[in-house]
Order: structure tokens, then sequence, then C-alpha cells
């Protein structure tokens, strides 16, 4: 079964700890005042988030084969290190790949915010501040260092301690239990779809390990769902490993992108930069594009170089051919602009939901414009045409990557434009069996009797339709 094996090192806060009785009081209990570093391995379950087989559904699960973290407090960094295996068959909803369960893609965890990580005005990421609570003596840290308070609240008739704070202009807040030791903790970072978005932590089953207790079940979950379940099954207090785990330097605030094109074919272009990518097709009065990946920051140089390629023509419309977060992320640039989203009928009411949800803590174009979204749909079908030139929209009936998938086919130039149905692998070896996504967009291209000559892939390159017959096994 292949796997991968990636590594995310993040930075953190200075950290010292604080007279406050309650901190004070948790931190002796969990022996997090001398602890200068931590390392811990687990089993359990990784979570793709933003990877939903359908909308509104919880991330799609991957096994973890092998998960690792390295805590350096003093460094003021963190290592993260796991592998993991698609084992359902057939594969369901994104995040590994559109392959079947026999190759098991891995790739990195997304971590909570941006994936950017975007550098907070006191120099951390909000990357950082989500690994730092990762473990309760990280979160006693940070609370001590960003003048907390507790307070009591009342959860379902219990008075349960609660420790609050601001760090990096996140509200945090950890709850302690009969023991004074920490049971979960709550924080909202910003993300490019859903806004404001809720990310727990809950520490579970705590074991005494050299002379510090520590929870060998951590559960993390963003956006309402799980992103992570692991059971611990090591843990080494101040590990010369975890000392040794060093600070990368901070990124750059987010910035608009530079956003270059590439010709496909006459009046059909690839808007290039990052990965997914835009397709921009011009029609007699008006223009279209097809897919808003990414962020805003990303919209806001699509929309530049469209305005450089094509100057005198609106945008009349922006394709949605799903909602995985990748293919999404920039939507809400492009209804702040005014621009009608297309998308299936079935994403409409989420798409409206979430396009309501708080932007406080990251502020972005539709925030600031508070446009209400214009969202039309497709069902099974349905055609843009200036008369002259036609842009059909299709349904992927069936396909298992994201139930409202969509592609589309221009049938004068007999091109068909995917997303996510079919990735060429250049220079890999051949899977051992055809993936049913890919086998599916080859069903559905015969159940509409497409004429297809070329394949269009959002994310990235153009290839012949025998490659993709190939792939699916009919050649």
């Amino acid at each position: 079964m292949r796997v991968a094996l990636v590594a995310a090192t993040i930075a953190f806060a200075s950290v010292v700890i604080a007279q406050d009785d309650a901190i004070t009081s948790a931190s002796r209990a969990l022996s997090a005042s001398n602890l200068q570093a931590i390392e811990y391995s687990a089993t359990g379950t990784r979570f793709a988030i933003g990877q939903a087989p359908a909308p509104g559904e919880g991330w799609p699960a991957f096994r973890l084969t092998k998960y690792s973290a390295a805590v350096n407090y003093d460094a003021l960094a963190a290592r993260e290190e796991l592998t993991y295996v698609d084992d359902s068959n057939p594969p369901v909803g994104g995040g590994a790949g559109p392959f079947i369960a026999a190759t098991g893609q891995g790739g990195i965890r997304p971590i909570p915010g941006e994936v950017r990580q975007n550098q907070l005005r006191d120099g951390r990421t909000e990357a950082g501040l989500l690994q730092m609570v990762m473990t309760p003596q990280g979160f006693l840290k940070l609370a001590a260092t960003n003048n907390a308070s507790t307070r009591m609240v009342d959860v379902r008739g219990r008075k349960v301690r609660t420790i609050v704070f601001t760090a990096g202009g996140r509200p945090f807040t950890g709850s302690l239990n009969e023991q004074n030791l920490l049971d979960r903790v709550e924080t909202r970072l910003p993300n490019p779809i859903l806004g404001d978005m809720p990310v727990e932590v809950t520490f579970s089953d705590y074991r005494d390990v050299a002379g510090l207790k520590f929870p060998m079940h951590i559960v993390q979950r963003q956006g309402g769902h799980p992103t992570l379940d692991l059971v611990v099954n090591n843990v080494q207090p101040n590990s010369a490993a975890a000392r040794q785990v060093a600070a990368p330097p901070p990124r750059p605030a987010a910035a608009p992108e530079k956003v270059g094109s590439e010709k496909i074919a006459d009046g059909l272009w690839f808007l290039t930069g990052g990965a997914p990518l835009s397709l921009l097709v011009e029609f007699k009065d008006y223009l279209v594009i097809i897919e808003a990946p990414q962020n805003d920051e990303h919209t806001e140089g699509v929309l530049a170089e469209v305005k450089r390629l094509v100057p005198n023509k609106p945008v009349r419309y922006v394709v949605n051919t799903h909602l995985h977060f990748d293919h999404s992320g920039g939507l809400r640039g492009f209804v702040a602009e005014g621009m009608t989203i297309i998308t299936h009928e079935k994403n409409k009411g989420y798409l409206e939901r979430i396009l309501r949800n708080s932007f406080t803590l990251a502020p972005d174009h539709l925030a600031r414009a508070n446009r209400r979204p214009a969202i039309e749909t497709v069902g099974d079908k349905r055609v843009i045409t200036d008369g002259t030139r036609s842009l059909e929209l299709y349904h992927l009936k069936g396909n298992l990557h994201e139930v409202t998938l969509l592609m589309a086919y221009l049938p004068k130039e007999r091109l068909l434009i995917q997303a996510d149905a079919f990735h060429p692998r250049p220079g890999a070896a051949p899977l051992p069996a055809p993936s049913p996504f890919t086998t599916n967009l080859v069903e559905n291209v015969d159940r509409l009797k497409l004429n297809v000559d070329q394949v269009v892939h959002i994310h990235g390159g153009v290839d012949p339709y025998s490659a993709v017959l190939k792939a699916a096994g009919r050649s």
C-alpha cells in the first residue's frame, strides 16, 4: 500500500508561566512549569478538512499508520510527522487524491486557519497557535503569557472552571475538570470559506508519564467535524529530539497574488498561479470564469489578469465545479464584485448559509462589501451561449469524489473541462486498477454522448481524451 510521509513545522510565541492561582494550580497538576519540550506518538485517524463527499457532511477519514509530534517550548517550535492511507473501498470524498484504496495516497494534514498560515500582528502564525494548544501544557503556557482570566461557567447544569484569553487576536477558552486537568480547548480561526471557523481540541484518558500527566486520547474538530483523532502510545518529556526542533522563519502576510495566463484555444485561457486553477472563457459580450479556487487573494489576482486580457468585457458568471475548499475558497471575492455563481442545485442552500458566516477575525472583500450573493444552479445540464459559442455544464452523476461535481464542455472545440475526476501523474507507475472517479467520468461522457478530443484539467494541463480512456481501463 502506497503511503507518504510529511512534516509541518510552525512557530510559537514566548512562554513564561504566570503566577495566576488558577493557571498555577492547573500547571502544577499537569507539571507544565517544568516542561521545556515533549515528544509523543500515536495512531488513529486523520480527516481531510474541506473535502466532504457532499455539502455539509463530515470530512473524509484516513487511517494513520504513523503519527509523531515534537514540541520545543523553549525554541518556540513544533514538528508533526504523519503517514496515512485511504482504506475506503470505494474511496469517497477528497483529500487523498482520486485513486483507489490500494494506492493509499498521503499528504499533509491541513492545520486550522488559512492554509497560508497567516502571520499575525504579534509575529506568530495561526497554525502555530493551534499547534501550541494541541498539548494541554502548551495551552497553559500560552495562557500564562496572554493575561488569561478564569471564570466559572454552567455547562449542562455543571459548574466548570474555564481559562480565557486572547492570543494573536484569536479567542481561546480552556475547560478544567475536577482534577484541574484540561479537558477541552475552544477557539475560532479564520478560514476562506467558513469564516470565523470553530475549532475544538479535547483531551481525555490522562496518565502519569515520567512525572507529568498527559492525555492518551486527543481529538481535534474543525468546522464542526473531526479532523484528527489520536490514541497516544508513547510520550517522552524533554526528549533530545524535541529539544532540537527549530522554528522556521515567519511567513509574510497574505497579499494579492500575481496570476498569469496561458492560452489553450481561441477565447480560452488557464489563469495560472498555484493549483487548482481558474479558466477564462470569452463570449461575444461577456466572460465566464470556471472555478474560484484557493482564497480571496487569489481571486483578486485572477480578476486583475482577466481585466488585462479582456479589458472591455464584464465577467457575468463564475462556475463552481464543487464545494471542496481548494476549489471554492475564492468564491467570496467574486460575490463581492457582484458576479453570479453557477453551481449544482444541491449546493445552493449550503452555499447561501456559509456565505452569511461571520468574518470578523480576518475580514475579506465580501465582509467589507456586505453584498448578497447571486446564485444560479445546474441540475443535469445547463448551456451558456451567445449564439456563436456554447459552454455546456453537466453534472457528473454518481461520482464519489463529490456528489455535486460538475464538468464543462465546449462542443465546437470538442474540449472537456474537468476537476478531480482524473489526475494525470506524469512519470508515475501505472495504477494497479482504474480510479472509480475516472471510470465514472468516462461513463458520464458516454451517457451524454459527448464528442471529446481533449481534456482540460482544472489542476493544470491538457491531455488527449485517449489518456483518460487509458486511465479508465478502456484502451
